[in-house]
């Protein structure tokens, strides 16, 4: 790839990201009900998620689910109802105390699995990857796999950045509303509105 190229790749992948949608409305989701930590632990699980799409990709498993109604389906399916059901459970959130009992870390660690597993579940993630990765590919290489494997993993680190940036704002937004209880429920209840949504979106996404 010559430094146009580079350019012209880097340029459209910050625009991509920057482009609000399912991956930065988690993260900003996730802030602005735990807090600004929250946020950013959600964007790098979604972050790691992306590499898995990468490394299939990289791989051509992403090209076969392509080819497979049955694989996509299902995948599409089991992404929309994971999220149907962390939106169920955002609107029908414990009260801060019972939260409070949670130790910190397993609550650090739902949440890198909860942004992991959504981002995992999308197929759209790896069908968007083989199909906007293969215009900077240099089809004269022999190292076709490192290339998309590598360009794949700027797409996830630049959008870990993006989407941590919009968790940290969201959670510093949301922080001064954690002492009440009533601006805490109509939080959640906003929140879960959207997290269902995005599922619904999915369950009924057609494929492209």
């Amino acid at each position: 790839m010559d430094y146009a190229q580079a350019g012209l790749f880097v340029l459209a992948v910050l625009i991509l990201n920057l482009t609000p949608g399912p991956d930065m409305m988690f993260s900003a989701v996730s802030g602005m009900r735990n807090g600004a930590r929250a946020g950013l632990i959600s964007a790098l699980g979604i972050g790691v998620g992306g590499l898995v799409h990468a490394t299939l990709a990289a791989v051509g498993v992403t090209a076969l689910i392509a080819s497979s109604d049955i694989a996509y389906h299902a995948l599409r399916v089991a992404g929309a109802l994971y999220l149907l059901w962390l939106g169920i459970s955002a609107f029908f959130e414990k009260s801060a105390a019972d939260q409070a009992e949670i130790p910190q870390n397993l609550t650090a660690r739902g949440l890198f699995f909860k942004g992991f597993v959504t981002n995992v579940l999308n197929p759209k993630v790896g069908l968007f990857f083989i199909a906007f990765l293969p215009q900077f590919i240099d089809p004269s290489s022999d190292q076709l796999a490192l290339q998309v494997f590598l360009m794949g993993c700027f797409v996830s680190f630049s959008g870990t950045i993006i989407n941590g940036t919009a968790g940290l704002i969201a959670g510093r937004a949301g922080q001064w509303a954690s002492g009440n209880p009533r601006i805490r429920k109509t939080i959640s209840r906003v929140s879960g509105g959207v997290l269902m949504g995005l599922g619904v979106r999915l369950l009924f996404l057609e494929r492209g």
